[in-house]
């Protein structure tokens, strides 16, 4: 069956012609873009779709989030609002009640953030034995890099204040060496790793509810940014079983005794809509948490700079394995001391080895990323995503951590555009929601929460914008030859938005939603 569109704006992101009259899908693919007359003319048997003025432009593309850590975050009681901690005591009684939380069950909280409550401090696991001192209880921090469990789940873990800190993490203490409860970075993931999970058969029901939501922002590929052993066998579950209708690119665990990679060869295909991208690590924490790496201290401090997450000798036996085995890595780094211990290891081990082809490696956030370091980008193929939310979510923050001076460099956008290099957005769901129009106003307005322009020489156009979330994304995902952009012969994967992105006024950009968000010629959100 044919689908012609037209009477609408039709923004194709192909850099020839941007801008098309109709587009012609049969079936999965894109067979035409051009005139209204010529393509009414040459598929005459096209059933004709009215857009009445409405804009059509590819399928946003995810560049980076946890697509189980979403799913995950819909059962739990979210703290994002929380302002106190007697709210946050409050939130969290009322979702135990809510749900009927026996006494002995996990109750789990996602999303607060101490830099907005008024104790402007996080909470200590005394503060959550007033919500039960029964039931075991964590809560995340809305980095998703720190956070604070109960007193009850420190037993039940069987964690006790002779425990040392690892590199690359740190346990809370109270004066007395008593463990606070606080936790952050490997020492916080090691913890809620061990968690149970729910049910398989509940975790499909997520999976659905996390589908959903993504296709309600018009995103049609998304990123599992982190994959174990276990969240591998349960992302191949739910393969197996045909329940993913988006694109779902998962990236498994670097340092993993046993390379899924190499053991599941037949997923460097797409398997009923999953596949592996290649590795992922860490090189470091959050800039809001304080536990970005830094090449000079945070603002108030003589020596602290936060604190690398991976060793160099590490780091490079992860490089190495990646450019051997030539398959993508992708790095947390975001802090620069961190990128830039990343964009010069992986320089020296890719000219060790001159015969090995480079896979495009990938910066994930990049918020303090040098100009320095961009400019070694290209020479390696690397692409840096930008977490550009920050502007707007912690921007604030940014400006009392690391002052104006620093902060305003964060994302750097516009300097990686002038040295011509590609470059991608993302949410970092379930860090924020996957809400890229609200991304894209970012890009173009660089506000704080308080109104203030952070880094307005670092703005960027709303078509440059858009390259981010669509032809660029599509080249990080080495898909380019059928996503990204609305071309004869790539997958009609395309969105219909009710406002035209590149005529409305730039203020307005995040509250343009869209319609409908069509993958491989179905339509699978309608608003």
């Amino acid at each position: 069956m044919k689908l012609l569109y037209e009477n609408g704006t039709i923004i194709t992101m192909e850099q020839d012609q941007m801008l098309v009259e109709a587009i012609c899908i049969e079936d999965n693919k894109i067979i035409a873009t051009g005139s209204k007359q010529e393509l009414e003319q040459l598929y005459s048997d096209a059933e004709i779709r009215d857009l009445h003025g409405k804009t059509m432009m590819p399928a946003f593309i995810d560049a980076h989030s946890h697509f189980t850590g979403l799913a995950n975050s819909l059962r739990l009681c979210d703290l994002s609002k929380v302002k106190s901690y007697d709210e946050l005591i409050e939130t969290m009684k009322k979702f135990a009640k809510d749900h009927n939380v026996t006494g002995t069950e996990w109750i789990i909280g996602a999303n607060y953030d101490h830099n907005y409550m008024d104790e402007n401090e996080h909470p200590t696991r005394l503060v959550l034995d007033k919500i039960s001192d029964t039931n075991p209880i964590y809560i995340s921090h809305a980095s998703s890099h720190m956070g604070v469990v109960n007193t009850k789940a420190l037993e039940v873990m069987h964690v006790n204040s002779n425990v040392q800190d690892p590199s690359g993490g740190r346990y809370g203490r109270f004066e007395d060496g008593t463990l606070s409860g606080y936790m952050e970075e490997c020492v916080f993931v090691d913890f809620i790793n061990q968690v149970p999970m729910p049910s398989i058969e509940e975790m499909m029901k997520l999976y659905k509810e996390a589908q959903k939501l993504y296709a309600s922002y018009g995103i049609a590929t998304v990123q599992e940014g982190f994959v174990n052993h276990g969240l591998f066998q349960l992302l191949k579950a739910a393969s197996s079983s045909q329940a993913f209708y988006l694109d779902v690119v998962g990236y498994v665990d670097a340092r993993e005794k046993e390379d899924l990679c190499d053991a599941n060869p037949e997923y460097d295909h797409y398997q009923n809509h999953f596949r592996i991208g290649g590795y992922k690590t860490f090189l470091d924490g959050s800039p809001q948490g304080k536990t970005a790496w830094m090449q000079r201290p945070y603002e108030g401090s003589k020596d602290y700079c936060g604190y690398p997450s991976m060793s160099k000798e590490k780091l490079d036996q992860v490089i190495h394995k990646a450019v051997q085995n030539e398959r993508q890595l992708l790095i947390h780094c975001n802090g620069d001391a961190a990128a830039k211990q990343y964009v010069e290891e992986f320089t020296k081990i890719a000219k060790q080895n001159p015969s090995k082809n480079i896979k495009r490696p990938v910066m994930i956030h990049a918020q303090l990323v040098r100009k320095e370091e961009l400019e070694k980008m290209p020479e390696i193929q690397m692409i840096p995503s930008f977490f550009v939310a920050h502007t707007w979510y912690w921007g604030d923050i940014h400006i009392r951590n690391f002052g104006m001076e620093r902060a305003s460099h964060i994302s750097p956008v516009q300097t990686a555009k002038k040295l011509n290099i590609p470059y991608t957005f993302h949410n970092d769901s379930p860090v924020i929601p996957p809400d890229l129009m609200k991304t894209i106003w970012c890009a173009v307005n660089r506000k704080t929460k308080d109104g203030i322009t952070i880094g307005k020489d670092e703005a960027v156009s709303v078509v440059d914008a858009l390259k981010a979330i669509t032809i660029y994304a599509a080249y990080q995902y080495f898909e380019e030859d059928r996503k990204g952009s609305l071309k004869e012969g790539k997958n009609a994967d395309f969105v219909i938005l009710n406002e035209n992105p590149l005529t409305i006024n730039k203020e307005d950009l995040a509250d343009i939603f869209v319609l409908e968000t069509w993958k491989d010629g179905n339509c699978i959100y309608q608003r």
